[in-house]
């Protein structure tokens, strides 16, 4: 009766971790922005003409509409002999394409909150992952090698055999090789992935810190959830 409660309160422990980092993504803040006057036109918003150098005349004809080496009347074909820039329309600039228009350009980037959060639910999910594999592995691989069962000791140095057959004979000793395994690949990978995906969003220091608080965040749920796997094969036949 206690391993049956200890496993139902280890799971829930477990699973409110998970509904609280994933609330936490939509609830509170998990990044900032900040204003930075755009370096390509200077904060104006309006940049030069490229083609007219802000003249706001036709490059080719120099504004006259008329070409003088052309046929019939010489009339600029790419101004349609107004004699406009074809690319501003006469007005000399044009809007800058960096910021819209607006002079500035918004940085976001992730706080602490939200770098500690963000890859701990990759990690979470990818432990889950991986350890959902590894139970599949096992028992595939079980089910074209029955002789295991039948084996009282297996090395585990270069043997693709010793983690199915700890799976097989002794199950809590495969849960701690498969925890460990999971716990080390899932946070790697949970890193890596928000790593790519915060990008020049940032810090170095913030994501490193984040990192460490992430850390310890999967580390608590993988221990909730070994507690509660293992309290569950206590009350197993």
């Amino acid at each position: 009766m206690y391993a049956l409660r200890s496993s139902s309160l280890f799971l829930l422990m477990a699973l409110l971790l998970i509904i609280g980092l994933l609330v936490s993504v939509f609830v509170l803040p998990i990044g900032y922005t900040y204003d930075e006057t755009c370096p390509k036109c200077k904060g104006s918003g309006n940049v030069t003409c490229e083609t007219c150098h802000g003249s706001g005349e036709c490059w080719i004809c120099e504004g006259t509409g008329k070409i003088w080496y052309m046929p019939d009347d010489g009339w600029c074909a790419a101004c349609n002999g107004t004699g406009i820039c074809y690319t501003c329309g006469g007005t000399g600039w044009h809007t800058c394409k960096e910021c819209f228009g607006s002079g500035l350009l918004v940085h976001w980037m992730y706080n602490l909150l939200g770098s500690t959060i963000v890859p701990s639910i990759i990690s979470i999910f990818s432990f889950l992952g991986f350890f959902l594999v590894g139970v599949l592995g096992a028992v595939f691989h079980l089910s074209f090698n029955q002789w295991i069962y039948k084996v009282e000791n297996m090395g585990f140095w270069f043997n693709p055999s010793f983690i199915p057959w700890l799976f097989a004979k002794h199950r809590k000793r495969w849960a701690k090789w498969e925890m460990g395994f999971s716990l080390i690949g899932a946070i790697w990978l949970g890193i890596l992935l928000f790593l790519s995906l915060s990008m020049n969003k940032i810090t170095k220091e913030t994501f490193a810190t984040g990192a460490l608080f992430s850390i310890a965040i999967v580390g608590l749920f993988s221990f909730i959830f070994y507690k509660s796997y293992i309290s569950r094969l206590g009350k197993s036949p």
